[in-house]
């Protein structure tokens, strides 16, 4: 059970926004980027996220962090606002080595445990059954999840796919039970198999070949013979 949740994360929450959270797994890192969308500017919360200017930790804090300053040893997300009168719109993004991403703030606050492996061979990715962002909170908003990949996906729990990119629509009514799964067949074996269906094309090349080239003699044989 998740301790604490960030001031921030926990407005966004109680306020019924829209948001959107996109992961970009095609590179060497990780880049993960969260966008807040509220245009109902009559919402207790509005003033303080249009407004808002303070730092959000990247990294999972057990205890709820302060956001007037940066603390060393942590990192922090870039936030661009670009919210106005009629709409709050906000943007945070930052990227991971692969192998800190487990220490995503985002995703440790909203799933109790997930597994993730990216590289050059293989992805799996699950995480716990509970979406806990919308615990004991009255929200009438969703989460938009998009996770996209270049690697040949053999098993996942998507609610839609778009070329490459896998999207989980999470909200109240599903949240209990809405565990993110996304795993691909090693690129080792799918080259093995690449290499054994060629061999295997070759052999059989070669054995048409062969059955030919004594078809096409024993023709030339009997025509030989019969002309004698």
């Amino acid at each position: 059970m998740k301790k604490a949740l960030s001031l921030f994360l926990l407005i966004f929450l109680l306020t019924g926004c829209s948001v959107q959270y996109n992961l970009d797994l095609t590179n060497d890192q990780v880049q993960e980027k969260m966008q807040i969308i509220e245009d109902d500017n009559t919402s207790e919360y509005f003033e303080t996220l249009k407004n808002f200017n303070g730092n959000v930790s990247a990294t999972y804090m057990e205890e709820e962090p302060d956001t007037t300053e940066k603390l060393p040893g942590y990192e922090y997300y870039d936030i661009e606002n670009n919210s106005d009168e009629e709409e709050v719109n906000l943007n945070l993004e930052h990227i991971f080595a692969t192998e800190e991403f487990k220490n995503s703030n985002i995703i440790n606050t909203c799933y109790d445990n997930v597994n993730f492996i990216n590289n050059d061979k293989n992805i799996d990715i699950s995480t716990s059954s509970r979406f806990l962002c919308f615990k004991k909170y009255v929200a009438t908003n969703k989460v938009e999840v998009n996770i996209t990949t270049n690697k040949k996906i053999t098993d996942h729990n998507a609610d839609k796919v778009s070329g490459n990119t896998y999207t989980w629509v999470i909200d109240r009514t599903n949240a209990y039970n809405k565990p993110i799964r996304l795993s691909s067949v090693a690129e080792n074996k799918v080259e093995k198999e690449e290499n054994t269906k060629f061999n295997l094309i070759v052999i059989l090349s070669a054995i048409g070949g062969f059955l030919i080239l004594i078809f096409v003699l024993i023709v030339y044989k009997k025509h030989k013979y019969n002309s004698n």
